[in-house]
């Protein structure tokens, strides 16, 4: 009979810590649940909307991208074939020349100079190509 007292007890005891464990695991888990939330709260603080120009600008590369592979001077990255299709070039051109003449007072010089660059090359490209057609 004490025999089976002590048993009780001892299965009683082992209980007692197996909650205890799950008590402790849980709240380790809301711990790190917790500090996961304070540290997106600190990234999304850090993060800063960019500017319009800064948009623009990097709208503009991903035109200026495009107009080269539709002028059939660079490889589509995709499918890994030339083609050229002038109306899309032209268009990209005329976008790429629109974008920058609302934000070229706002460009710092390095970007002005360099969207302008990029505007001429691909004004003169584009000259060429429809020659050749």
């Amino acid at each position: 009979m004490k025999e089976n007292k002590n048993q009780t007890k001892n299965n009683k005891t082992e209980k007692d810590e197996e909650i205890k464990k799950k008590k402790v695991q849980k709240e380790e888990k809301e711990g790190t649940k917790e500090k996961t939330k304070e540290e997106e709260k600190k990234q999304e603080e850090h993060f800063k909307e960019p500017d319009l120009p800064v948009l623009f600008v990097w709208f503009i590369s991903m035109l200026n991208g495009k107009a080269w592979e539709y002028l059939g001077l660079v490889m589509n990255s995709e499918t890994k074939e030339i083609n050229k299709d002038l109306k899309k070039a032209k268009i990209a051109i005329d976008t790429v020349a629109f974008l920058y003449n609302q934000i070229k007072d706002d460009l710092n010089p390095e970007d002005f100079k360099r969207i302008e660059n990029l505007l001429a090359n691909l004004r003169m490209n584009y000259v060429e190509k429809l020659k050749e057609s």
